[in-house]
């Protein structure tokens, strides 16, 4: 915990304290009078619970008020809006479910209330890094396209998920190299995922005699190995890598996957297809 977070924790608890009490004596629930009970201002209400629907959310998470599924809604998305912030910290110290709730401005009874443990929200924030969906939707139509033309758009779909993403999955393989569940959690949910639909797809363009059969890992990770140079350098310095000129794969997916289609044999020479 930050030092700016253990300053907060009485305001935090005292305006948590003040909208037990409100509901308690069968009063509406007031910014207005939860601040002036807690004795602090609107503003700072506003600031560790997004005002009323945000308290609502932290009552309903105690069991003290029924929350519409409106409101259960926001409340786990805020829980998994806080566990990315926290991983996409350079260098950020273990996430913990403590650190998790104080991120949201919610209780630690919230977190349990919408997740079971540590693990899962883990695996939510990874299935939001995840591009398996962006693939999925790709891979489908891709199916009977030559293979060239579904490689392209394979890649691309995955390049420009991987690139939406770097900082995050930069800083979640950083937390994961000291964090074994962690490592389990984006194996499992990313790797886990991703890696049998490319499966399925190149064992189907070889059944059709599209392609030769080799090992789909070696496919997968020619195909996919560029990203790590995005994540590896970032967003920033990987945009200047241009002007130095190196063209990255991510923005020549057509000629890259020429490349890993015909290999790097003149075509007299009998480069293979």
């Amino acid at each position: 915990m930050t030092v700016k977070q253990r300053d907060e924790t009485p305001r935090h608890e005292a305006i948590l304290a003040a909208a037990r009490h409100q509901i308690a004596g069968g009063r509406e629930l007031s910014v207005a009078a939860v601040a002036a009970e807690a004795g602090v201002s609107r503003q700072t209400v506003h600031a560790h619970f997004g005002g009323a629907r945000g308290l609502r959310a932290a009552l309903a998470a105690e069991g003290l008020i029924a929350a519409t599924p409106e409101e259960e809604l926001t409340t786990r998305d805020r829980l998994v809006e806080a566990a990315v912030r926290l991983l996409s910290t350079p260098g950020g110290s273990f996430v913990t479910i403590e650190g998790i709730a104080a991120e949201a401005g919610l209780t630690k009874g919230a977190v349990y209330h919408h997740f079971a443990d540590r693990g899962e929200i883990l695996r939510a924030v990874a299935r939001r890094v995840s591009p398996v969906d962006e693939m999925r939707a790709r891979i489908a139509p891709a199916a009977e396209l030559p293979p060239r033309d579904g490689l392209i758009a394979i890649a691309g779909a995955y390049y420009d998920a991987m690139r939406a993403r770097a900082d995050l999955i930069r800083n979640l393989a950083v937390n994961s190299a000291r964090d074994p569940e962690l490592t389990g959690i984006v194996m499992n949910e990313i790797v886990g995922q991703g890696a049998p639909l490319m499966f399925a797809w190149f064992a189907y363009q070889v059944s059709r005699g599209a392609l030769r059969p080799v090992d789909p890992s070696l496919v997968i990770q020619s195909l996919f190995g560029p990203v790590f140079l995005l994540i590896v350098l970032g967003p920033a310095v990987f945009d200047d890598l241009p002007r130095a000129g190196i063209h990255p794969a991510v923005d020549n997916v057509e000629a890259y996957v020429d490349m890993l289609l015909s290999g790097l044999a003149p075509a007299e020479s009998g480069g293979t297809q």
